[in-house]
């Protein structure tokens, strides 16, 4: 059963990480325990967040666990992407090159990889838990 959250997150926005249940509910934990404070996306034309946006990141069965605020949001490609900022990612070894590495595969799914591709990067505290 899920658990009620708040009413002033009543029409928040929806973040899923991963690509399976158990991914999204590895992310959640590393989000939890303040592994991973950044994540990022493809520009895709449905506008940019901005730093103080919140969102609510969802479990595997799509239930919100905790409410996230962005703390910094700057775009750059793909290949200007630095150390620190896959670090801040928290995934696998937290290094460049793990990050290069998934990210390619994620969006080569959706053949949206490029080495140029302008990417949103966007990093976040917790603000709520569920």
């Amino acid at each position: 059963m899920a658990t009620a959250i708040p009413q002033k997150y009543e029409h928040t926005e929806r973040w899923a990480f991963g690509d399976t249940e158990q991914q999204a509910d590895d992310v959640v934990q590393l989000i939890l325990n303040g592994t991973k404070t950044a994540t990022c996306s493809n520009l895709d034309g449905e506008g940019i967040p901005l730093a103080g946006d919140v969102f609510l990141v969802v479990n595997g069965k799509g239930d919100p666990v905790c409410a996230v605020e962005l703390t910094a949001v700057e775009m750059k490609t793909y290949d200007q992407v630095d150390e620190a900022h896959a670090y801040a990612e928290g995934e696998g070894d937290r290094s460049l090159a793990h990050w290069r590495k998934e990210l390619q595969r994620f969006f080569e799914e959706y053949d949206l990889f490029s080495p140029d591709m302008t990417l949103v990067l966007m990093n976040f505290k917790v603000v709520d838990t569920f």
